[in-house]
């Protein structure tokens, strides 16, 4: 999707004319470079702005807070490695556009492994991480969320609940600063007690040719007039291919849906609740036309803008945006 120039050098200006971001109440950046936030009852909610390295920004949610704590992130460039009973051969931790790949650890001081907050006792419920990042490099992978429980230094499960990608837009011929191409992921994952978390990306299984049928990119739809957007693709075996695909397509059971409410850059603002959502966000097949469909109920759905992401072990991340009308 084009952007006119304007907006393409206010991207620019977004991205690197920002350094400077203060943390928000309730949070003091340390000497040594990591951030320390304050839950309590009435702030179960804290954000751990790494943005001013380019560290990316995560948001950590309780559902309810029993006692006041403390809680550290620290970002650290040493990855522990990734259980192969749970990601496969050649997983790796995603490169951030500054060059790092980061991992983030939680000490604080209560009375859990590191000092972290113990469920049942500081805290009730699962706990929400939403993580943002930018990435220049665009390669074919599925990315998962990597988790490693407890006081343990192997990453051993994944808690990718939610994965959103930009479309990338082309780059004006008359522009000549340089402009990273990479999407601005957003990565959501609930966890029962924090400990260390890295975004990862893993080898794709097979690299098929992916269409896209529906729909299309930019398109606009009536909440008061279309109460489902059929959200539809195909795919055939084998990378390579052209579409409209002219061979036999097949189904895929390990599609992904996710939908984020974005700014026109595609950057990540919320995470609507979906009504009438298919079960885990998966695909079902129609065999008669050979398509994979996900039903996408708009009731509920705020007017703005919005990008459709799709992730597979068989594809690479596919993004399309779309827009909301009253």
């Amino acid at each position: 999707m084009r952007r006119p120039m304007l907006a393409l050098l206010a991207l620019v200006i977004s991205l690197f004319g920002t350094q400077c971001w203060a943390q928000e109440t309730g949070c003091v950046t340390n000497e040594g470079g990591g951030i320390t936030c304050t839950f309590n009852p009435t702030a179960t909610t804290r954000t751990f702005d790494f943005s001013a390295t380019g560290d990316g920004k995560l948001v950590v949610s309780f559902v309810t807070v029993l006692t006041t704590f403390t809680l550290t992130a620290t970002v650290n460039h040493t990855i522990d490695p990734f259980d192969p009973n749970e990601f496969p051969a050649g997983t790796l931790a995603v490169t951030y556009c500054n060059g790092n790949q980061d991992q983030y650890d939680f000490t604080g001081n209560a009375g859990g492994p590191n000092g972290v907050p113990v469920k049942g006792m500081d805290y009730q419920g699962l706990i929400d991480i939403l993580l943002s990042y930018f990435t220049c490099r665009e390669e074919n992978y599925t990315p998962a969320f990597a988790h490693a429980p407890g006081d343990i230094t192997t990453f051993t499960e994944d808690i990718l609940t939610f994965y959103s990608s930009a479309p990338t837009p082309p780059i004006e011929p008359t522009v000549t600063v340089t402009v990273p191409t990479g999407a601005d992921p957003t990565m959501d994952g609930t966890l029962p007690g924090l400990s260390s978390l890295v975004a990862a990306r893993e080898p794709l299984i097979e690299t098929d040719t992916f269409c896209f049928v529906s729909p299309t990119e930019g398109q606009t739809f009536s909440a008061a007039q279309v109460k489902v957007i059929e959200v539809a693709f195909q795919l055939s075996a084998g990378a390579g291919g052209s579409c409209p695909i002219t061979g036999q397509p097949i189904r895929d059971k390990t599609a992904h849906f996710s939908i984020a409410m974005t700014d026109s850059f595609g950057n990540f603002i919320s995470r609507p609740v979906l009504r009438d959502k298919e079960e885990g966000n998966k695909f079902h097949w129609d065999n008669k036309n050979g398509l994979n469909e996900f039903d996408l109920s708009t009731v509920g759905l705020a007017p703005g803008h919005y990008t459709i992401t799709l992730r597979s072990t068989k594809f690479p991340v596919q993004s399309v945006d779309i827009n909301i009308m009253p």
